[in-house]
């Protein structure tokens, strides 16, 4: 039998891993954008001066952490209109 399977070398590897890490990245970015979006809708619904309290108790997360999710979210959130495109990231990003 011929076996027409693409030989292993490293550089098919390599090429491989490259894949799997710009995948990696981009569904990282997507996963940090729907975040951002769940804390903005959490921080309209949490009562003043309640937002530092909700995060360390309900996520686990700084308030310095929750703005840079919910910045990602401003600044990104367009490339991911329903939470699961994320193949209209911008280019640069991953």
């Amino acid at each position: 039998m011929n076996d027409l399977a693409t030989e292993r070398t490293p550089l098919v590897i390599a090429a491989e891993i490259n894949m799997i890490t710009h995948q990696t990245k981009k569904i990282l970015l997507a996963s940090a954008v729907e975040i951002g979006r769940r804390l903005k809708e959490a921080k309209s619904l949490v009562k003043h001066g309640e937002w530092g309290k909700w995060l360390e108790e309900s996520v686990s997360y700084s308030q310095q952490t929750a703005g840079r999710l919910m910045k990602l979210y401003e600044e990104y959130g367009s490339s991911f209109p329903d939470g699961s495109d994320s193949s209209n990231s911008s280019p640069g990003v991953c």
